[in-house]
């Protein structure tokens, strides 16, 4: 189930650390109860994408905007027409091209939208309204530009991977293929390297297997016993990060890296949160639960989110952060979106930005000290 990984029970983590600074982003007209923020950032730019709302909560709006981190300023901010929906809407991603010169965004469930900006100033390239997706198709994702600049989009269709690419160029698909291999059980577990044209699948509960995309074994495999599988993300290289726990809030980070595993355990059960513009660090939320003994009543005290550094998996930063989601409906193929931070490396600093409960983004700055990427912070 795709909230499965919601019901987390968790122990507090020592040693805590801070960032060097904080402050906060506006989103004017957002709801961040029918609506998340999708971003993207390069050389210090953020740029975010979401949707607006009317007071009878319809939404025909997308609102996008170019944010300076380093000087704090709003460099532009435009608003989109977009197909009209009603309540809650999920975006499937807000992406860069390799070169920095176009934004893509995507919703991938009907109405179906695909748009390409301009980032010079934020205006529509092209867009569809027409994604080549049938009902059979769960867990639809989009990953963004692959090695090719082709725009990658993937989903479990007859418990099968489908890998779809589409040209920017005309919104068209140039490739469409269903990968032949293992069962897929949960179709919110896709983990794709879209440019190397790999994907890991969880076969088994201890075993997170490598295939091509034609669905051929390639031999690398991390095994795990300590506990439930809950997540992973491919960091490329043909390297693999997983997320580990059990009942009671024990868990393990692995990081795999072409048949070596390096272990962490952390006194929760992490599950992956943050989208990362540097294979070195990623993101981990934790929230901390009430009664043990009365799952039922299980309500959330506090929630953490933790950066990590992946070569030698090591928590370097956290924070006080709540856990986001919003779906399009209640039915189990309508859609779905993480309030996923974003993890933005440039120059000597380490930016986490966040949706929050509020119409506004928390953003964090993190210097970066020494050769090794390793953010200074202080212990509390």
């Amino acid at each position: 189930m795709k909230f499965r990984w919601m019901l987390m029970l968790v122990f507090l983590l020592p040693g805590i650390v801070w960032a060097q600074s904080r402050y906060t982003i506006p989103l004017r007209k957002e709801n961040p109860s029918l609506s998340l923020p999708s971003m993207a950032a390069r050389d210090g730019v953020l740029y975010v994408a979401y949707r607006s709302f009317g007071l009878l909560r319809f939404s025909s709006q997308l609102q996008v905007v170019a944010y300076d981190l380093r000087s704090h300023k709003e460099l532009k901010q435009v608003t989109i027409a977009v197909p009209e929906v009603h309540g809650a809407r999920a975006a499937q991603g807000f992406f860069l091209s390799k070169d920095g010169k176009e934004l893509a965004y995507s919703e991938a469930y009907s109405p179906t939208l695909l748009l390409l900006l301009a980032t010079r100033d934020l205006s529509v390239i092209r867009r569809s309204n027409a994604l080549p997706f049938t009902p059979g198709d769960l867990g639809r994702q989009f990953f963004g530009f692959d090695s090719r600049n082709l725009l990658a989009f993937a989903s479990v269709k007859s418990d099968k991977l489908r890998f779809i690419r589409i040209s920017p160029t005309d919104l068209k698909p140039v490739s469409d293929l269903t990968m032949k291999g293992p069962e897929i059980l949960e179709p919110y577990s896709i983990v794709w390297s879209p440019s190397e044209k790999l994907t890991w699948i969880d076969s088994a509960s201890d075993k997170w297997q490598e295939y091509t995309e034609a669905g051929r074994a390639t031999g690398q495999a991390l095994r795990y016993r300590g506990g439930v599988s809950y997540g992973a993300i491919a960091l490329g290289e043909g390297k693999l990060l997983a997320f580990y726990g059990n009942m009671v809030a024990m868990g393990t980070v692995a990081t795999y890296n072409h048949h070596h595993t390096s272990e962490l355990k952390i006194k929760c059960a992490p599950r992956p949160y943050g989208i990362s513009n540097d294979p070195e660090y990623a993101g981990v939320i934790c929230p901390t639960m009430t009664d043990l003994a009365e799952p039922a009543k299980n309500k959330i005290l506090t929630s953490s989110f933790l950066l990590l550094q992946t070569k030698e998996p090591a928590v370097v930063w956290r924070s006080r952060m709540s856990w986001l989601g919003v779906a399009n409906g209640n039915g189990p193929n309508e859609g779905f979106q993480k309030g996923d931070p974003l993890i933005h490396r440039s120059g000597k600093s380490v930016w986490v930005i966040a949706p929050t409960k509020s119409p506004e983004l928390a953003v964090y700055q993190i210097a970066v000290a020494g050769d090794y990427g390793v953010p200074k912070a202080t212990p509390r």
